[in-house]
């Protein structure tokens, strides 16, 4: 994509920007009554006309080296599966719509909900003796920051442990070199226990020494005093978009923020109390322009309008993004930009702060597209200030805060 130099000379920088302004359900797909039985003298999980071996799984080649797949070696990747905050996955994915979400995660999730209890050291140690009853009342509850969170899309069965060599490490000393093991049998999730000294909890149910139960989506799973939830790709989502969710930003006239410019005095003292940076929308004052009437539905604009876009009777509705990581902008009403304008979609677009403190912008699958100088956004880009986004027939535009003090300042002199 081409890019425009950054917006330095007054009179052009005005002139480009002229005239404007969103438990507990089985884990198993629909199938019929007969493909899979679900016996529950024993907690196994029996696929109909496979052999199973000592009750914990179809008769299979072993999964590592010799031993079986419950055998002395249990890991069947040179590197242990990554775990990651919950923080990391919304920060890559709290953007996305939820069909794009669960196109790029099938699998479901295990999120652990206190690894800052757990060990440093997972190689070494005697397992600690932990009396479950002393977490009776003290449930936790997930933390975008501290909770860590893993996708079980590489394979059909993680064996779970504190050794290193176990596909799924967790580094709780109550955790048993190898405690326990999630495998998959066509739609349904399993979890067996493997002799782990303090065992494994399935919302406060003990499992016997080789039992195996099916899992449920919502169910809370206790390794010793590690704890830990098992979710589909609905509930991670949904977990994501409420942890990561942010306050709506009330837009504020251009006219208050030169008002406030002019009595900060100097460039540096408002570069200091405005930090920004700043999405000034000329959003339309009235509903007369075509394609700005609110309806239930999107309305679909053709490219001529697109490129014409609204350019009378407009005014500029200045959104400050300092305090926020993560801004949707759309027509519904969760979103942190609000504009209920009848070509905007639901979720039209969102704005990202990256670790290094750049932005980006990511289109969400809008109905009429988010343009950025002309160009069609697929996915997702960098904005740098004077950055010119459309979004459908509205035109918005990225700025730092010694941008906008020009814009501000000058705009309607050189208008």
């Amino acid at each position: 994509m081409a890019r425009r130099p950054r917006l330095r000379a007054i009179s052009s920088s005005i002139k480009r920007a002229q005239a404007l302004t969103t438990r507990g359900r089985t884990c198993e797909a629909p199938r019929s009554s007969a493909s899979v039985a679900i016996l529950s003298t024993r907690g196994d999980v029996r696929a109909q006309g496979i052999p199973y071996r000592n009750g914990l799984g179809p008769d299979r080649p072993a999964l590592g080296r010799p031993g079986g797949a419950f055998g002395p070696w249990m890991g069947r990747r040179l590197v242990a599966m990554e775990w990651q905050t919950l923080a990391e996955l919304a920060r890559d994915c709290a953007a996305l719509p939820k069909a794009g979400f669960k196109a790029r995660y099938a699998a479901p999730f295990l999120l652990e909900l206190n690894p800052e209890g757990g060990s440093i050291d997972t190689s070494n140690g005697e397992t600690r003796d932990f009396d479950p009853d002393r977490l009776k009342g003290n449930g936790l509850s997930p933390d975008l920051k501290t909770s860590r969170i893993l996708n079980l899309a590489e394979g059909e069965a993680f064996v779970v442990g504190r050794s290193p060599e176990c596909d799924i490490v967790v580094g709780h000393d109550t955790v048993s070199d190898r405690h326990c093991k999630f495998e998959c049998f066509g739609s349904i999730w399993a979890i067996g226990e493997l002799g782990s000294k303090n065992g494994t909890f399935l919302n406060g149910r003990k499992l016997g020494p080789s039992e195996q139960s099916p899992l449920k989506f919502g169910t809370k799973i206790l390794l010793g005093e590690a704890q830990f939830l098992f979710l589909s790709t609905d509930d991670a989502f949904d977990l994501i978009q409420d942890l990561s969710k942010e306050p709506r930003i009330r837009p504020r006239s251009l006219g208050k923020y030169r008002a406030e410019f002019k009595a900060a005095g100097d460039a540096e003292t408002v570069r200091r109390e405005f930090p920004g940076p700043f999405l000034v929308v000329q959003a339309p004052k009235g509903r007369e322009s075509a394609g700005t009437t609110v309806s239930s539905n999107t309305i679909t604009l053709s490219q001529e309008e697109l490129k014409k876009g609204v350019n009378q009777n407009v005014t500029d509705a200045v959104f400050d993004l300092a305090n926020h990581n993560l801004v949707r902008i759309g027509r519904a009403t969760v979103t942190q930009i609000h504009l209920p304008l009848g070509a905007i979609s639901n979720l039209h677009a969102a704005l990202i702060r990256g670790e290094n403190g750049t932005w980006s912008i990511q289109d969400l699958g809008a109905k009429n597209g988010t343009y950025l100088w002309g160009e069609r956004l697929e996915g997702k880009a960098e904005l740098e200030s004077g950055t010119e986004i459309m979004l459908g027939n509205i035109k918005s535009i990225f700025f730092d805060t010694e941008d906008l003090l020009t814009y501000a300042l000058h705009r309607d002199t050189l208008v």
